[in-house]
């Protein structure tokens, strides 16, 4: 059966990824409902990050990846449950993003008519949204090139709206989050508190972000803050720290998945990376922009960053070079940069890195 012929099906997409990988995915997703335009798509995956995805553009309905009756299908020769196969056997094809192998086999022996296997990392060094679009490229499905874009409800904007007026916050609001999944991904936390007190004695309020793997960074940065006023936003969901998000006027993280979201929701973002590679995993959306410290031995692989005691790629960004970034980027006309005298255009969806001083290495997706 060719892609035309699985027009108007059932599509069920897997991704059991984080929150920036699963952000990352998000074109894919559209560009497989806009290809082959199912009555109805389902997206498996952890409920946390579906609901980022539930409704239009991306899914009719989601499913949770972790429900007991599920795991027998990520097993080989397992017993599978009655209700879970006529249920998975329903849809006409499934598009999963990893390596799940004996998922895939499952899904073929309960009657899935086409299973896809998307790669889910790129064999060269290119963004996930551009690997993600030219997997499905290779398998007929095409699609233009777009960024990645959460869409709020208006319940969740009102909820936000209200939560701000309540705490007698409004406008001029800059969010932080010191976190990220590994302590190696984190920008110094002093430096986050140095940054903080700055912009709030230019009259800037401070929204703290602190997820649940973030408490010890964070306790470093508020108590660099030094009594300096902020509001702190602990474990919310990602749809409503989403809502808060969209009513500042900046937000400034690390390698990590709020990040992508903040850029995602087309809030201004400045993300800082060390290890990683930002042409591989900037975030990606119309005002996100990212530094890195430019050291011989960044971007490393994983082994490499397991084995490093001092991230030399993050400390190589001191706070002057991310208050002037910022002050630049916020002065300077949208579709250029001045860089030592001499202009650099900035066009399209394409990877500029642009060498700024101490070592800094810019970049900006439009």
């Amino acid at each position: 059966m060719s892609m035309e012929g699985m027009r108007r099906g059932r599509i069920l997409i897997v991704h059991q990824g984080a929150v920036g990988d699963f952000i990352l995915a998000l074109p894919a997703i559209k560009a497989i409902r806009q290809f082959l335009q199912p009555v109805w798509l389902e997206i498996m995956g952890h409920p946390c990050i579906l609901q980022l995805a539930e409704g239009h553009p991306y899914a009719d309905g989601v499913a949770d990846v972790n429900r007991a009756e599920i795991a027998p299908f990520f097993q080989e020769g397992a017993h599978l449950p009655e209700s879970m196969c006529k249920y998975l056997g329903s849809f006409d094809a499934a598009f999963v993003f990893g390596k799940g192998v004996a998922f895939t086999l499952n899904l073929r022996l309960v009657g899935v008519k086409r299973v896809f296997i998307l790669p889910p990392f790129p064999e060269e060094r290119m963004h996930m949204v551009d690997h993600h679009l030219s997997s499905l490229m290779a398998l007929g499905i095409r699609s233009d090139p777009t960024l990645p874009k959460i869409f709020l409800r208006e319940e969740d904007e009102e909820w936000a709206e209200a939560f701000l007026r309540q705490r007698r916050w409004a406008g001029g609001i800059i969010a932080l989050h010191p976190g990220a999944g590994s302590r190696k991904k984190i920008w110094p936390p002093l430096r986050f508190a140095d940054v903080g007190r700055i912009l709030a004695q230019n009259g800037w309020g401070l929204l703290i972000i602190q997820g649940p793997a973030d408490e010890e960074v964070a306790g470093e940065v508020l108590r660099g803050l030094n009594g300096v006023p902020h509001l702190v936003l602990r474990h919310l969901p990602l749809i409503r720290l989403g809502a808060l998000l969209r009513n500042t006027s900046l937000f400034i993280g690390n390698d990590s998945g709020i990040s992508h979201l903040a850029a995602a929701l087309g809030v201004p973002t400045v993300a800082i990376f060390g290890p990683t590679d930002p042409f591989v995993w900037a975030p990606r959306g119309e005002k996100a922009l990212w530094l890195q410290g430019r050291v011989d031995c960044s971007p490393c692989d994983w082994q490499q960053r397991q084995g490093c005691d001092r991230q030399r790629c993050l400390e190589g960004v001191e706070v002057e070079d991310l208050l002037e970034f910022l002050t630049r980027k916020m002065q300077a006309p949208p579709q250029r940069v001045i860089k030592d005298g001499r202009g650099i255009s900035e066009n399209g969806l394409s990877h500029h890195g642009i060498g700024g001083q101490q070592g800094i290495s810019m970049s900006h997706y439009q």
